[in-house]
């Protein structure tokens, strides 16, 4: 029967990422826990995974990139692709090795299971884009400790896990007072994204404070990312309200084309920055994240997390633009 590097760890009372580590001579090691690892290794006859052992001799930190696949199968690849173009740009800057894993590939696994794969695979550190509040594996993950973990876009931080994100609730306060005229507005409809998302509460809070200050009367309609759905509760909303606030572009596309379907004229901005906001007809405002820099930035964060630093929380600033057909050219 094949030693598993979980037997290995419980046999001398750590962490499988300890053994993981004392295994790839790390330095931060003390000697009496190397020493529990040693002995319980050479007991068990533990072999331990090539591709670790590889890795080892390296003396690199390998870092994986968690990212979630759009489940709605629509065209918002270009963030994912521009957070992984800004990742492996300043991992190679850096020296730092990077696997990909979509959600999808370990959907099986329980926690212990997934952690018991990563550590195997040498891995030291996770980066986490889009983590929603019902992905308990990852939650109990991050709360565990195992691993160094950056996330973006959730404030989630202790002493091994950073956050780096825009500030989601100014960013919302920012494009909406933008567009909302206080003295012609009585209505205002707003789409925010998935129910279950950490950016979906900053943003609602960001339109919440504003109507506050204002005193709009506020719709909030959940249309979970989805062009079809901001669609359809346009349709069904938009005639009696004076300004459309979407919580990202896409649905801001769609809340668009059913303004032209209904022919009536509403004031309408989106969130993110994509460029198919280009092709929109209308230069709408929108909050520009830029996902190559905060990508980025992770990447910059995890070595710092790598070096013995405690979490913190990291802002990146944002913009608001009007994007327009002709910047297509630029």
């Amino acid at each position: 029967m094949i030693t598993t590097i979980k037997e290995v760890a419980e046999k001398a009372g750590v962490s499988i990422s300890t053994v993981s580590k004392v295994l790839k001579n790390y330095s931060n090691i003390s000697e009496e826990t190397r020493q529990k690892v040693l002995k319980a290794v050479k007991e068990l006859n533990y072999v331990p995974n090539s591709t670790a052992s590889n890795l080892s001799s390296k003396n690199k930190d390998k870092v994986a990139l968690y990212i979630y696949i759009n489940d709605m199968k629509q065209a918002v690849d270009e963030i994912n692709m521009l957070y992984l173009q800004g990742a492996f740009a300043m991992a190679n800057i850096n020296h730092l090795e990077l696997v990909t894993i979509f959600n999808q590939m370990v959907s099986d696994m329980s926690t212990q299971e997934l952690t018991s794969y990563l550590a195997s695979q040498g891995i030291t550190g996770i980066i986490v884009y889009g983590l929603n509040k019902e992905d308990k594996k990852i939650l109990q993950l991050i709360e565990e400790q195992h691993f160094h973990v950056c996330v973006i876009d959730a404030p989630i931080v202790n002493d091994k896990t950073s956050s780096v994100m825009i500030d989601h609730q100014k960013g919302q306060y920012d494009v909406a007072k933008s567009i909302i005229e206080p003295e012609y507005t009585r209505k205002v409809l707003y789409l925010a994204g998935k129910r279950n998302g950490y950016v979906t509460d900053m943003r609602i809070e960001g339109i919440m404070k504003l109507q506050k200050e204002l005193g709009f009367e506020l719709n909030v309609q959940y249309a979970e990312f989805s062009e079809k759905m901001a669609y359809d509760l346009t349709m069904r909303y938009a005639s009696d309200v004076d300004t459309v606030v979407c919580a990202s572009d896409l649905m801001a596309i769609g809340a668009l084309n059913a303004l032209i379907k209904m022919n009536i004229y509403r004031k309408c901005c989106g969130f993110d920055g994509i460029t198919l906001m280009r092709y929109a007809g209308k230069g709408m405002l929108t909050c520009k994240q830029d996902f190559y820099d905060i990508s980025g930035n992770a990447i910059k964060e995890m070595e710092r997390l790598l070096s013995g630093k405690k979490g913190q929380k990291v802002i990146i600033d944002h913009q608001i633009i009007s994007i327009r057909y002709e910047d297509s050219y630029k």
